[in-house]
């Protein structure tokens, strides 16, 4: 393994420009090539990060000394670029959720163990630490029995409209908060009864917001709350919220009013400075963590903190939510072996 290992990104939206940039900017990485179906999106992310555009998924992978990729693309093309990847030896880091069906979840695990890989879906929250402390408390027994769990992921309707055509809302912001109950708890969600409603993105069409209402494995209830409507002159871009109440305490995390707030004549905004802020020249908070994260996982050969079976077990979740959107009725998970992620 050479000094820094090469990444590729696949898919320059957003969160694959934050991905890439932030290869390029870790001490145990470079960044080699980048690739996105947009040709000109390609050229000019690989010009303001000096990199390689490759004109295609394959020419990307194969570059020279990669030896992990991002696939940051839209959710239902996650397979190609992962199977892709893991049939050419390359490690893989997948942004959430791993995929949107579960044929196409196994066959991007399966690919990844057949090839002797390392695979991670980027459930970034796992690298806050409000989320992270909630768990410790829960697993030392500070709360006791899990009685009742209550979750939030609001988003503002730019959000909606931009990726409503291509996603639902529980897929892209319901399963953080599906990973989440199931890993801070330590319990896996076995049972689903969701209502949804579509006005302001009716012309889409796609779900203004989805509830869901569950319960968890040994007992406990809960509820999911997912909207990507939110007006956008709110003053902070997202609305997240965690609660767990048990037979002796309770634990929340409380996403959206980070300490700062900066102010004009037009509009108040309280930026995100946890998962991704500008900081002495370089990117830092929970991205650039979760990317360090599994570079080391490669570089000293171990397991991530998000196993593809738990990743997996989210995209099964948000799947049963749509089927008690489509019948009406409580859908049941069936428990497997896997209990809350370690």
């Amino acid at each position: 393994m050479s000094e820094q290992m090469g990444a590729a990104v696949i898919g320059l939206g957003m969160m694959g420009e934050r991905h890439a940039r932030i290869w390029r900017e870790l001490h145990m990485t470079r960044l080699v090539s980048v690739h996105d179906i947009v040709s000109e999106r390609t050229e000019e992310v690989s010009r303001l990060l000096g990199c390689d555009a490759a004109e295609s998924l394959e020419e990307a992978i194969e570059a020279e000394d990669v030896q992990i990729v991002s696939v940051c693309t839209s959710d239902e093309a996650h397979r190609e670029a992962c199977v892709t990847a893991a049939e050419a030896g390359k490690h893989v880091l997948v942004e959430k959720p791993l995929a949107t069906t579960l044929e196409d979840c196994d066959a991007i695990i399966e690919a990844c163990r057949r090839n002797d890989v390392k695979l991670m879906t980027g459930h970034v929250c796992r690298f806050d630490p409000r989320y992270v402390k909630c768990r410790d408390a829960v697993m030392e027994g500070d709360l006791g029995e899990i009685v009742q769990v209550f979750a939030r992921r609001n988003n503002i309707l730019p959000s909606g409209l931009r990726i409503g055509p291509r996603t639902s809302v529980a897929f892209f912001l319901g399963v953080h908060d599906i990973d989440l109950i199931q890993w801070v708890t330590g319990r896996q969600i076995t049972r689903v009864h969701s209502e949804s409603t579509s006005r302001v993105l009716k012309d889409i069409p796609a779900d203004d917001t989805i509830m869901t209402v569950f319960r968890l494995e040994g007992g406990g209830v809960g509820a999911l709350e997912t909207c990507w409507v939110i007006p956008e002159g709110a003053p902070n871009s997202l609305d997240a919220r965690l609660e767990i109440v048990g037979s002796s305490g309770r634990v929340a995390a409380i996403v959206g009013c980070e300490g700062f707030e900066q102010q004009s004549e037009e509009r108040a905004l309280r930026p995100d400075i946890i998962y991704w802020t500008e900081m002495h020249d370089g990117a830092q908070g929970g991205l650039r963590r979760q990317l360090e994260h599994f570079a080391e996982c490669v570089i000293e050969d171990r397991d991530p903190v998000v196993s593809s079976q738990h990743a997996r077990s989210a995209v099964e979740v948000a799947a049963a939510i749509h089927r008690s959107l489509e019948s009406g009725q409580p859908v049941e998970i069936e428990t497997s072996s896997v209990r809350g992620p370690s």
